[in-house]
């Protein structure tokens, strides 16, 4: 009987960077780190807007950055709740991003 060789390389050595790494990154994982990003980005922008209250640019920038975090908020809870099946995660992000993109254009041309 003749045996199979394996096709997968050899576990990485310390130091060593796994030139596939993003590729190989699951979409749900980068999701979560730009929405932590982006919680950052809500402090910032919410601490700015405080001191410039009326400058458009900080306006515009915490509407848009309070729209991605929350559209990636929605896709994690119709993940959890199982009202959208999990292969079409990739699908859902850029729905919802489209989405957030588009009401953030209403309001912000419907305020100025």
């Amino acid at each position: 009987m003749r045996e199979m060789k394996s096709e997968a390389r050899s576990p990485l050595q310390w130091g060593e960077l796994d030139p596939y790494r993003r590729g190989r990154t699951h979409v749900g994982m980068w999701a979560w780190l730009l929405q932590r990003i982006s919680a950052v980005g809500i402090v910032i922008f919410l601490v700015l807007h405080l001191f410039y209250t009326y400058k458009p640019f900080v306006q515009f920038m915490l509407l848009t950055v309070l729209a991605f975090h929350a559209a990636l908020g929605l896709r994690v809870i119709l993940l959890d709740l199982n009202l959208v099946n999990i292969k079409y995660q990739r699908d859902l992000i850029y729905w919802l991003l489209g989405i957030a993109v588009a009401l953030v254009l209403i309001v912000w041309f419907v305020i100025y």
